[in-house]
């Protein structure tokens, strides 16, 4: 199964909390919406870091670092405190040297899907906030295996007010993917020939991401 055809049916699988979650927002009349507050923030990123080995010939693969984009949503639980729903995507690569002396990559996608809560400390001018996350981690190689495990994530940052409903939100969260067992965590085929070019295992997968969004308040 090509990534593409596999890109197409995580999709419409991470829509379906992403849809549970948003559903109240047509379920319920707008006033009841409007006491919610409800905010809105598509972001654009980088994510850095994170590791596997090569489960034949034990080479480390290195997750190299690259952009990342995806939106949050924040309904309103009390003053200060908030639900949340958090998405992000990566498109990346596995590289490193191999015991030959050459080189290998491999194509690969990261969807992060988390909920969660944030917890803001207003300031004068800014906001300062907490925010914390579990959920899964799909891991999508270009020809192989799709990958589905638990992660959790923890960060924090500052929103910086535009308007009443329009603003700036800077935030660092990290991420921990945590596997059933260090042993084979997907097969990257080898195409036409089928069988596993690079088979990938590991315990644990620790990534850092920084980003910045727009967020708007409904």
């Amino acid at each position: 199964m090509t990534r593409s055809s596999l890109g197409r049916r995580l999709r419409r699988w991470l829509l379906l909390p992403a849809v549970g979650f948003l559903f109240p927002l047509v379920l319920f009349p707008a006033p009841a919406r409007a006491a919610w507050e409800i905010e809105v923030t598509p972001w654009a990123g980088y994510l850095f870091g994170g590791s596997f080995q090569e489960s034949t010939t034990n080479d480390v693969l290195h997750v190299n670092d690259s952009p990342s984009f995806g939106f949050i949503v924040d309904l309103l639980d009390t003053p200060r405190a908030y639900y949340e729903l958090v998405y992000s995507f990566q498109r990346t690569d596995l590289g490193g040297d191999d015991t030959s002396g050459g080189t290998r990559d491999l194509d690969l996608d990261i969807h992060y899907l988390h909920v969660g809560g944030m917890y803001e400390y207003p300031r004068e001018r800014t906001t300062l906030f907490i925010a914390a996350g579990l959920g899964l981690t799909a891991l999508v190689p270009a020809d192989g295996d799709t990958s589905n495990n638990f992660s959790v994530s923890l960060g924090g940052g500052v929103k910086v007010p535009l308007s009443e409903r329009v603003g700036l939100r800077f935030e660092g969260r990290g991420y921990l993917t945590v596997f059933s067992d260090n042993t084979q965590i997907f097969c990257a085929s080898s195409g036409a020939g089928g069988g596993c070019a690079v088979g990938v295992e590991g315990d644990s997968l620790g990534q850092l991401q920084l980003l910045a969004g727009i967020s708007f308040r409904l």
